[in-house]
C-alpha cells in the first residue's frame, strides 16, 4: 500500500479539497489567503486550513474521511502543519475535543486577536466552543520523549500478548519507536512484522488512545504512546530484538516486571473497557 503523504496543497489544486469537504457534508470554506494541508494516498483522505490572522494563523476544517478515522491521520496532519509555522496557531473546538488537541500541544486561551474574539462571541450564541492556542515560542524545552506505537493484541482466550526485549527485565506491549514521516499505524504495522512476523491490515487495528508514562528501559525518558487494539489472528514467535513473549489476563496488575505504561495506564483502561462491555450485555 502506498505511503500516506502529508503536504501543503498547491493553490491550483485547492478545488480538490473543496470537493472533499462537500462530499463529507462539511461547511468549511477555504479563504483565498489560506494554506491548505492534506493527507493523501492518491485521493485526499484528510485536510485542514491555516488562514493568516494577526501574527499567526487560524486552524479550521480539520476533517478525515470517515473510513480512515482512528488511525492517527488527523493528529499527524495537524503535527505536520504546525511544524511549518513558528508563530501562534489558534482554533475553536467543541469541549469533547479538548483532550485530542491538548495532546498536540494546544492550551486553552482567552487571549485572541480581535477578529477571532468577535467570531468566537458570535459562534457561542448557538454552540459551545472553546478557544485553543499552540505557540512554539512559549513552550518549555521538552523532556526527552520517545514516540511509540504499540498494540493490545488479544487472543481467543481473552489474554493480552506482552513481550520482553533482549537484555531487559520489563514486559510490555509489542510495537516500537516511530521513524520519520510515519503515522502511528504505519509504525505499529512495521514493528509487528519485524518483531513477530505478524502482518495486520489497517482495519484489524482500532485506536485505543494516547498514553504517557516513564520509559521502562531508558532512564530519564518519557514515552508518548499511540495505542491500538485488535485480535491476534494466529500464534506468533519472537524475533529481531525480542527475547520472550508472555500472556497476561486483563486484570489489576501489581507485577514489578511490567512496564509502567502498561501497568499504570493501559491495563486500567482495558479493565474499564471490559467492564463496560459486560454491563452492556
Amino acid at each position: 500500500m502506498p505511503t500516506l503523504d502529508y503536504s501543503p496543497l498547491p493553490k491550483a489544486l485547492q478545488p480538490l479539497l473543496v470537493r472533499f469537504y462537500r462530499a463529507h457534508n462539511s461547511r468549511n470554506r477555504i479563504r483565498p489567503e489560506a494554506t491548505c494541508w492534506v493527507a493523501r494516498r492518491g485521493a485526499i483522505l484528510g485536510g485542514l486550513c491555516l488562514t493568516p490572522v494577526a501574527d499567526g494563523h487560524f486552524l479550521t476544517g480539520l476533517l478525515v474521511s470517515p473510513s480512515q478515522r482512528s488511525r492517527g491521520i488527523g493528529a499527524q496532519l495537524v503535527r505536520e502543519a504546525l511544524m511549518s509555522n513558528s508563530g501562534p496557531v489558534w482554533l475553536f473546538c467543541k469541549p469533547e475535543l479538548l483532550d485530542f488537541y491538548t495532546r498536540l500541544g494546544f492550551v486553552m486561551t482567552d487571549q485572541l486577536p480581535d477578529t477571532l474574539a468577535d467570531r468566537l462571541a458570535r459562534y457561542r450564541r448557538t454552540k459551545a466552543l472553546i478557544a485553543l492556542l499552540h505557540d512554539r515560542r512559549m513552550m518549555p524545552m521538552p523532556a526527552a520523549t520517545l514516540n511509540i506505537a504499540i498494540a493490545c493484541l488479544i487472543d481467543e482466550r481473552g489474554r493480552l500478548l506482552v513481550v520482553r526485549k533482549r537484555s531487559t527485565r520489563f514486559f510490555m506491549l509489542p510495537g516500537g519507536k516511530a521513524e520519520p514521516g510515519e503515522t502511528p499505524l504505519q509504525t505499529l504495522k512495521r514493528e509487528l512484522h519485524e518483531e513477530l512476523d505478524l502482518r495486520l491490515e489497517d482495519d484489524d487495528l482500532e485506536s485505543f488512545g494516547h498514553f504517557r508514562a516513564p520509559a521502562a528501559n531508558e532512564p530519564d525518558h518519557q514515552v508518548e504512546a499511540d495505542v491500538f487494539i485488535g485480535r491476534l489472528p494466529h500464534a506468533v514467535k519472537v524475533q529481531a530484538e525480542l527475547e520472550e513473549l508472555g500472556w497476561m489476563e486483563i486484570a489489576p496488575c501489581a507485577r514489578e516486571d511490567v512496564a509502567p505504561l502498561l501497568r499504570r495506564h493501559i491495563m486500567p483502561a482495558l479493565l474499564m473497557r471490559t467492564e463496560g462491555k459486560e454491563q452492556a450485555v
